[in-house]
């Protein structure tokens, strides 16, 4: 098994806030009620409007909070999934987690970092399911869902290569700031075992779609230049100082 850093899942503790959040809007509209009734304040019209207003309002924002947790729940699940497979590394590769990195004004946090002997390598992991679709330049793909009722539905997500991309850069401009100049692959990983792909991409965009298929592309990738071992222990010996902080 590889040695493995985590940084921490810092939307863990937002989708604790927003369980918490749901049950409290979820209960609302009881506790409300039983006022209501309770001191017969159906007497005052007026004061009847303000707490069907303040129920209506509950209801709107407990739906906007369980998208939210929801997405933030598939990725949290996505990022486990992820993890186990990269366990099933040997012990010549280093995983960093969830890391968050910055350079001037371009920040961004890392699904998951990987140094091999030979590479540093950036994976981006999505938990989507259903169909998807887009193109290499598209700003944004489409996710198409078939339910069993034969209902459909199409959503759009921001174009992850593009997002990938920006990590890189990111990445470069921090080793390049400590001398440290080195190629960076990037893998997109799509988790769901429901996930179908139908996408447009160019020979250089690196995508799986199943476990083994990752497994395999991290254990013979070869990067167009060999890197320096020496350089690799101090990008190494850098990721852990980021992790630490």
């Amino acid at each position: 098994m590889p040695d493995i850093y985590k940084h921490g899942y810092d939307n863990f503790k937002k989708m604790s806030v927003l369980f918490v959040l749901q049950i409290i809007l979820g209960i609302l509209p009881v506790i409300l009620l039983l006022i209501y009734i309770g001191f017969d304040l159906f007497q005052y019209p007026v004061i009847g409007y303000v707490f069907i207003a303040i129920i209506l309002a509950g209801a709107i924002t407990n739906i906007t909070v369980a998208k939210r947790y929801n997405v933030l729940l598939s990725g949290f699940r996505g990022e486990k999934s992820l993890m186990k497979t990269v366990k099933k590394l040997g012990s010549e590769y280093m995983v960093f987690s969830n890391i968050p990195v910055r350079y001037k004004k371009n920040r961004s946090e890392i699904d998951l970092l990987i140094i091999s002997p030979t590479y540093v390598l950036i994976i981006e992991v999505k938990n989507h399911s259903g169909y998807i679709s887009g193109k290499h330049k598209d700003e944004k793909w489409i996710q198409r869902k078939v339910y069993k009722d034969g209902k459909t539905t199409e959503t759009e997500m921001q174009n992850p290569l593009k997002q990938l991309r920006r990590q890189r850069d990111i990445i470069k401009s921090i080793l390049q700031s400590n001398d440290l100049d080195q190629w960076i692959e990037t893998v997109l990983y799509f988790s769901s075992n429901s996930v179908h792909l139908y996408l447009d991409l160019f020979d250089s965009d690196n995508v799986c779609s199943s476990e083994k298929e990752l497994l395999e592309f991290l254990r013979t990738y070869k990067p167009p230049k060999k890197a320096d071992p020496e350089k690799l222990e101090k990008i190494k010996q850098l990721f852990k100082e980021m992790c630490q902080n």
